[in-house]
């Protein structure tokens, strides 16, 4: 703590004394101590408001200021609007919701049959890509010129992307 530009103290919350010090030493004690109460604040268990930060002494138990770490999902807070929660409900569940679920399923089910009215042979051509074929062999294997083949392909996607574009 200074109380003019020349004159530096070390406050000792234990015994409330402040101790004249220079500002090598100021700085060699509180450096170390500033570092911890970050990282605690960060953590939000130190909630020390910064007209106190000279007060602090990494002695967080006997802190006014601590803030008890909760280690139960049941334990209880009050959030800044003034109602209480339990750690468990402020927890996210990143799993989808059942609803965009089923509602994926179904249009992706609607793409498999728009998809198999304009081109029955899709799913073939589908599993024949996964095998690595090329597209002059699947050509070929369903009996019709490459090009042809290319065209329709590009044909089709056009139709389905324009009904089914979040699939694109």
């Amino acid at each position: 703590m200074t109380t003019n530009e020349n004159q530096y103290y070390i406050y000792l919350r234990s015994t409330k004394e402040r101790i004249p010090c220079t500002k090598e030493e100021f700085d060699a004690y509180y450096h170390d101590i500033d570092l911890f109460r970050q990282r605690q604040a960060y953590r939000k268990l130190c909630v020390c408001p910064q007209r106190k930060h000279l007060e602090c002494d990494m002695d967080c138990l006997t802190c006014p200021f601590y803030r008890q770490p909760c280690d139960s999902l049941d334990h209880r807070f009050i959030d800044e609007s003034g109602e209480e929660h339990t750690v468990a409900e402020m927890i996210a569940d990143p799993s989808p919701l059942i609803s965009d679920i089923l509602a994926d399923s179904e249009r992706l089910t609607e793409l498999f049959n728009k998809l198999n009215q304009l081109m029955p042979e899709a799913i073939e051509i589908g599993l024949m890509r996964q095998q690595g074929l090329s597209d002059a062999k699947i050509a070929e294997i369903l009996g019709i010129p490459r090009t042809t083949f290319l065209t329709h392909l590009k044909k089709v996607k056009e139709l389905i992307k324009k009904d089914f574009s979040e699939f694109f």
